[in-house]
Parts: structure tokens; sequence; C-alpha cells
């Protein structure tokens, strides 16, 4: 089967380079592959688009340039937020308030932070995926350092009260970093780190139609952690290691691409997913995950009632269409979804949910192209 026939459904997990960053890497690799970091014409060559890179990209989500790090992706500035602050941290009650439908990267982390004898609070989502601002301000305290909530689910797509947590978080301390993953988010959002009243974020490229192997954590200003790696002065003294120039560059231009056609994008990944979910609907006995709230454009997470998902999965596949169970980041875990357990989905249905999320180069029809094998291959099941 040629790569163009066969269908891709699963850009939550990972998108296609836009032709713009793969161009835009060649060309870096090519002029300006020194590193960033010596004293030479080709070193400068290599810090200029560094940080034109930067100054776009702070530009797009609201921030200054010096609040944006580059990182090897969204799991690493994930990991650097929560980890750090903990680390030789004088006052031993310290605590971290945190989600239990976060992705894998922040809960990881959270049970890290748990080991070293912190309190770590895990609050709950009620029946549609959605967390309750009140029960993340009942858990904050005088010793709560952070509290990390994504923007939206990656498994769901459903979308958190991001700004509303934070209006409330900072009548409580005007100190307490505030943390949000919007690696999913971001692929159908503009989103303004000040305006949402954040202090902390983790994008990863690949999510966007950028390379793997980079990613963004933003910083504000007014916060100040450790840094996570040690042994060099890159990334405004807080990231040592040769920076991935050429991966920034890349993502630069696939954000760039990104943003300025997100309304047509975001309208296009739309309809097709409405209409996937309508022939579904109409032919076979699902239910839509987070189908009442408000969720991201591009998942469509949905339930089959009697079938199993890694069955129907593997027959969509042989079919030429690629989706996924839930997260990647968990998918060779072999257990239930987390996310979907927090949601109180009974144990005989939790294994009939499959994710199908929409992209940037999804095409127009490719939604009832989805719908129809789908229908197809239950059909063959049965």
């Amino acid at each position: 089967m040629k790569k163009n026939d066969y269908l891709y459904l699963d850009h939550a997990a990972s998108t296609p380079m836009r032709e713009v960053a793969f161009e835009a890497y060649k060309r870096t690799e090519s002029e300006a592959f020194a590193n960033s970091a010596g004293g030479h014409e080709l070193s400068r060559r290599a810090k200029n688009i560094l940080e034109e890179s930067r100054d776009k990209i702070a530009n797009h989500f609201g921030a200054a340039p010096k609040e944006i790090t580059f990182t090897s992706g969204g799991t690493e500035a994930d990991n650097w937020i929560i980890k750090m602050p903990f680390i030789n941290n004088q006052n031993k009650n310290a605590e971290l308030v945190t989600s239990a439908i976060e992705h894998e990267a922040v809960l990881g982390s959270a049970e890290w932070v748990e080991s070293l004898g912190y309190k770590v609070h895990f609050i709950g989502c009620d029946n549609a995926g959605v967390i309750k601002v009140e029960d993340i301000i009942n858990q904050v305290n005088s010793n709560t350092e952070i509290v990390s909530i994504m923007m939206a689910n990656n498994e769901t797509g459903v979308i958190q009260p991001i700004k509303e947590i934070s209006q409330n978080l900072k009548k409580i301390d005007q100190n307490l970093i505030f943390h949000s993953d919007v690696v999913q988010a971001v692929a159908t959002t503009k989103i303004d780190f000040h305006e949402l009243g954040i202090q902390s974020a983790a994008i990863s490229g690949h999510k966007i139609g950028g390379p793997k192997g980079v990613g963004i954590m933003f910083l504000s200003s007014e916060v100040k952690i450790p840094s996570f790696l040690h042994g060099g002065k890159q990334e405004l003294e807080r990231r040592a290691g040769t920076v991935n120039v050429s991966g920034v560059a890349s993502l630069s231009a696939a954000l760039e691409e990104q943003q300025t056609h997100m309304e047509l994008q975001n309208k296009k990944i739309l309809k097709e997913r409405e209409d996937f979910e309508q022939i579904i609907k109409n032919n076979l006995d699902v239910s839509v995950v987070g189908e009442v709230v408000d969720r991201l454009d591009h998942i469509s997470n949905i339930q089959f009632k009697g079938i199993h998902s890694e069955t129907l999965m593997v027959a969509l596949d042989l079919q030429g269409m690629g989706v996924s169970r839930g997260s990647a980041c968990a998918s060779g875990a072999q257990k239930p979804s987390h996310v979907l357990q927090a949601m109180n989905v009974s144990d005989d249905l939790i294994n009939s949910h499959l994710r199908f999320s929409f992209g940037w180069s999804t095409q127009q029809g490719d939604g009832t192209k989805a719908a129809n094998i789908v229908l197809t291959s239950v059909k063959g099941m049965q």
C-alpha cells in the first residue's frame, strides 16, 4: 500500500512534517550547521537563526523571547517544571496539585515528586472529563508549590477551564506556579500564555507539523526554577547542551504556517470530524466522549459498545486506516486508560474506545471515508 493511500487519523499522537518545516530544517542544516555557541561566522549565523526563531515563536504566544526555552519536547518541559522546584526544597511540607487525567509526562513527574516524600493531590474529573475549578482550589494551601492542569486532554480532547482556574489561584497566592501542558491544545487553539494567566507551559513540535525531538518550555519571567540539565550555558543559561537549531527553525516555520492558517484549518478539520461522527452515530451503537462539553476540533474518542478496541484497531489498520486506543506514550502499557477510569467508564466498556484524530494534512472527504472504513470493519467482525 502506498503511503498516500493510507488514511492517517492519529494526528494527536504525531503529525506529518509540513513542507515549510522540512525545507527550513534542510536549509538550516546546509547553511547554518555550526554550533550556535561558537565564536565564528557560521556559529553566529546559527545563533541568529536561533534567536530570530525564538522571537517569532514568542510573539505567537504573547510571550517575551526570554520566556521561551527550547527543549527536546513536551515531556522534558513537563518534567523540568514539575520536578525541579522540589529538588532541595527547604519546605518539606511542599505540595503539588495536579489532575488524575494528565499526560503520562505529568503523572510520571508527579509520582516522582511523591516518591521524595512530598504530598501530591490528584484531582478527579466529572463523567464528561471536565475538572471542576472548586476541586482544585480546595486542595491549594500555603504549602502548594505548583498546580499543573492540562489545557485539553490528549485522549478525549476535552478542554479544561484554565483561565478560570488561574483567576482563582491568583486570589489565593500571587506567587503560585500554575503550569499547563498545552501540547495537544496548541494543535487547534490560539494561545496567549499571559492572557490565560499561566506561569509555565509545555509544547511539542511534532504535534503541529514540526519535527520530533524539539519542543518549547514557556516560563514566565516572574518565575525562577533551577536548571534541569547541567554542563553548559546554552538556552539563556537554563539548559545545557548543543541547541538543535535546525529543529528550532523547522518548528518556527511550522508554527508560522499553522498560526497563519489556523481558522481555515480548524474549519476543515471540524467538518471532517463532524461528518465522521454523524455517520458512525447513525449506523452503530456508539457514544462520543465529551460530546456535550467543549473539546478540541481534531479529536474524536468513540466508545464502540460490544467491540474490543484492540481488535477494531487492527481491523482498521488492515483496511488502510491508522488510529489509536489513546495516548501513544502509554500504548505499550496494555492497561485501561487512566483518563477513562477517572471519567468512571465501566470496566465492561473501558476497552471499547478508539481515538480518531484529524490534522493539518486531513483532506476533504476523509471523514466520510474513515466512517465507511469503520462500518465495513465492524460489519466484518460480526
